[in-house]
């Protein structure tokens, strides 16, 4: 049996806990150990964002530390993955050993990623039995630069209807303290993917990036239509 190491994002922990699990469930039917530290907080992203470098680099060091680097990592969201792989190298230059980063940095991976890339497989055995608009965030095109990794599993997923609009390049607007400096443009942005995925007959709206998924789904409590979210690791557990 295969050891993975699995970093839950601070805000999936707190305001989505039903996800992890289903995290834990896919990795563990594909035959893997989970890895998974109690004790672990942030990786200091939103908090890097704002400037507070000091205690950015804290959370980084403390990540880094607290992990078996023997075993890949598994993030369940671009966001922080990306920041991770990206910033790590600049944040902790003179404060972490060279080789220890870059084998850190190197051997973490976003879910769907790991998935196909790492373990290759392209197919599980689930079913889910709904239309789903499949919104590919800033985070996964930019700055994780992820592949067609979650639309080939979702497409390989039984009874599920992928929709995807191939033109809709945009952000969510929920980017680190932009939506709470800019309501206006983050409410049209967001607004625009719900949108687009209503127009399609969408049921849900998943993502690999939990901070779309919360901030789309705060929206969609204020409108009178029939549409949720979902992360897309409920749907590869999904067996409704």
């Amino acid at each position: 049996m295969a050891k993975v190491n699995v970093f839950i994002p601070c805000c999936m922990d707190m305001f989505s806990p039903a996800v992890p699990r289903s995290v834990f469930a896919v990795l563990e039917r594909l035959g893997d150990e989970i890895i998974y530290n109690s004790e672990q907080t942030c990786c200091g992203r939103r908090f890097y964002q704002v400037g507070e470098l000091e205690l950015a680099k804290e959370l980084a060091n403390k990540l880094i530390l607290e992990y078996d680097l023997k075993h890949p990592m598994v993030i369940p969201t671009t966001s922080c993955v990306g920041y991770i792989k990206n910033y790590y190298k600049e944040l902790l230059e003179n404060a972490t050993e060279v080789n220890l980063l870059r084998n850190f940095t190197q051997n973490i991976y976003e879910l769907c990623y790991y998935i196909v890339n790492i373990k290759a497989i392209e197919k599980l055995d689930n079913t889910f039995n709904h239309r789903v608009f499949y919104f590919k965030s800033c985070s996964a095109r930019n700055l994780y630069k992820l592949d067609d990794e979650p639309e080939l599993l979702l497409s390989n997923t039984k009874g599920l209807d992928l929709l995807i609009d191939t033109e809709l390049n945009t952000c969510c607007g929920v980017n680190s303290h932009f939506a709470l400096a800019n309501p206006e443009v983050s409410d049209i942005l967001c607004n625009k993917i719900i949108e687009r995925a209503y127009q399609m007959g969408a049921q849900y709206i998943t993502s690999t990036d939990i901070h779309c998924l919360q901030h789309i789904d705060a929206v969609l409590n204020t409108l009178d239509i029939t549409l949720e979210t979902i992360h897309i690791a409920d749907i590869l557990l999904g067996e409704s």
